[in-house]
């Protein structure tokens, strides 16, 4: 027997296969050479970090939703960690606001990054807002903006979010947020879906649901740093409801669409 959890978010199918303790395969041994170092545990931590976000971020955005980069002006930067916590929340707020008037509802992922001189922020927003708006709307420097593109997988994204903040987020000094990142409520959960399953059905090729392309790639083989048993793991992508490939254009709110 082993555990096989299933993660559905947005377009993308993670599945993990592990043994434990409890689960296991009678040929199947716990490895003698597991040393969960304080840094290992820290790479396990970053790890999982960037899979919670990535799952978010999957289940909650789209192509045409934008990555934001606020940024200070020199004369404006915020002096601390709480200065800068104040300034992205106003900011949420008048942004709220405006979605409000437009009829939408603001859905967000935020992280803090405190660089050699200056605190910026990533934030993940949903699209719908013209970029001179989000613009005005911060008002303490430079909005760097990128448009999610149409593959429904942002593992790339989440990654480069949980590296450039890493430092940030574990030095007390300069951490803004208790936790990795800060999100508004109304995001929706990725499916997770647990099971045990008979040993004979673990295959070395794995085979995904109808419908489903699996990202080659992605499959992985290896030994837990943390139980010391054997896993499976291996990414696929939603194919029946990706959009066909096209011309790409922008509409005036800067929003790309594919005809």
């Amino acid at each position: 027997m082993y555990i096989k959890k299933s993660i559905f978010a947005g377009m993308t199918l993670e599945v993990e296969k592990t043994y434990t303790i409890k689960y296991k395969s009678k040929k199947v041994t716990k490895s003698a050479n597991i040393n969960p170092t304080p840094e290992n545990m820290k790479k396990v931590n970053e790890r999982n970090a960037a899979k919670k976000l990535r799952w978010q971020i999957n289940t909650n955005f789209r192509s045409g939703d934008y990555h934001l980069i606020l940024t200070y002006r020199p004369e404006e930067r915020a002096l601390n960690p709480e200065e800068a916590r104040k300034d992205l929340k106003r900011f949420l707020e008048r942004l709220r606001s405006h979605y409000k008037k437009m009829g939408l509802e603001l859905k967000y992922v935020a992280v803090a990054e405190y660089g050699k001189v200056s605190m910026h922020f990533h934030l993940v927003v949903n699209g719908g807002i013209l970029p001179e708006e989000i613009n005005r709307i911060w008002g303490h420097g430079r909005v760097g903006l990128r448009v999610l593109d149409d593959s429904g997988d942002y593992i790339k994204l989440a990654a480069y979010l949980i590296k450039q903040t890493s430092k940030t987020y574990n030095d007390p000094e300069k951490a803004v947020f208790r936790k990795r990142w800060c999100s508004s409520r109304n995001l929706k959960k990725p499916e997770i879906k647990p099971e045990i399953v008979k040993a004979d059905s673990w295959r070395e090729t794995p085979k995904v649901p109808q419908g489903y392309m699996l990202i080659a790639d992605s499959v992985e083989y290896g030994v837990s740093e943390i139980t010391g048993y054997p896993y499976q793991y291996y990414r696929a992508i939603k194919i029946s409801d990706k959009p066909k490939k096209g011309r790409r254009e922008y509409d005036k709110n800067g929003i790309r669409h594919t005809t």
